[in-house]
């Protein structure tokens, strides 16, 4: 039994049901629930075989709302359930068999959220924290211990539940890319704390490959992906209120280098280009949700 009621919320978008049935198993004995929330058009039958699980709900969406939407469903779910702790998930990630209970000793003094350190699977590196340094944003490179962050990424981040009628949910409009970067900034804005815990490391797939340029690495993504990148930076470096006008000044200049980079790796620069011009122009007007191929 656990002291407290844990759910995940597992956002899948035509998954590999091979990988995705290790994410489940890893989770299924750590857990209460996990909600799978299926973002994929027509919805994914194939997940009906995970059903053998006593202790899954799958909630097919049946259309691709993103994945700020997707976790909203799922999330809304656990506290209607009066969950404690919401892990929120990728459908690939695998985790170990302590994740849970290593990640619940972070819940001190005001702790919104915390996640683990990520090895990246294209590098063979682990991955940093981000901190607010005194000028910008701050890398670390932490080989041990819990510490406070400015921002996580969203699969590994376990929430507490009660503070989130204060936070609020993931923003839909972003559809999909800042949303827990953006989240995490509002948590931190409000007076809420974020842990990094490097005492766990997780593998994870991180865009479809990397290209150093300019002792960068830089992650390679399906060109469509590079609007959402762009274009929702663009318009939280100029509209939101939960960093300070440094930071977002940094943002909005990386944001302008990151069309350059994202360009020149790219498989299809052009198409990368049209994609990020787009993104950029509709960050700046605040034209959000999902892309309209058409306009």
């Amino acid at each position: 039994m656990f002291t407290h009621k844990l759910y995940a919320v597992v956002v899948t978008y035509k998954p590999k049901l091979e990988i995705l049935e290790k994410c489940i198993l890893s989770l299924k004995d750590q857990l209460n629930k996990i909600i799978i929330v299926d973002n994929t058009p027509d919805g994914c039958k194939d997940l009906e075989s995970l059903r053998i699980f006593t202790n899954i709900e799958i909630i097919y969406l049946k259309n691709n709302y993103g994945i700020a939407y997707a976790q909203n469903v799922g999330i809304k779910k656990a506290l209607e359930e009066k969950a404690h702790y919401i892990l929120l998930s990728d459908q690939d990630t695998i985790y170990p068999s302590d994740f849970m209970e290593k990640m619940l000793v972070c819940f001190k003094d005001k702790v919104a959220a915390a996640g683990p350190l990520f090895l990246d699977i294209h590098t063979g590196k682990v991955q940093f924290f981000i901190t607010k340094g005194k000028i910008g944003f701050k890398k670390i490179y932490p080989t041990s211990g819990k510490h406070e962050v400015l921002q996580l990424i969203a699969s590994g981040t376990v929430i507490n539940a009660k503070y989130l009628p204060d936070i609020g949910l993931m923003m839909e409009e972003l559809f999909i890319d800042w949303v827990d970067m953006e989240w995490c900034w509002r948590a931190v804005s409000k007076g809420y704390r974020i842990i990094g815990n490097a005492d766990i490391i997780i593998k994870h797939f991180h865009g479809e490959s990397n290209k150093k340029i300019l002792n960068k690495e830089i992650n390679i993504k399906n060109p469509i992906r590079y609007y959402y990148t762009i274009r929702n930076a663009i318009f939280l470096s100029l509209h939101t209120k939960t960093l300070n006008a440094y930071h977002r000044i940094i943002l909005f200049y990386k944001t302008i280098r990151n069309i350059v980079l994202f360009t020149v790796v790219s498989y299809n620069p052009f198409k990368t280009l049209k994609y990020a011009i787009k993104g950029f122009y509709h960050g700046i007007i605040g034209k959000l949700g999902k892309l309209d191929e058409n306009h």
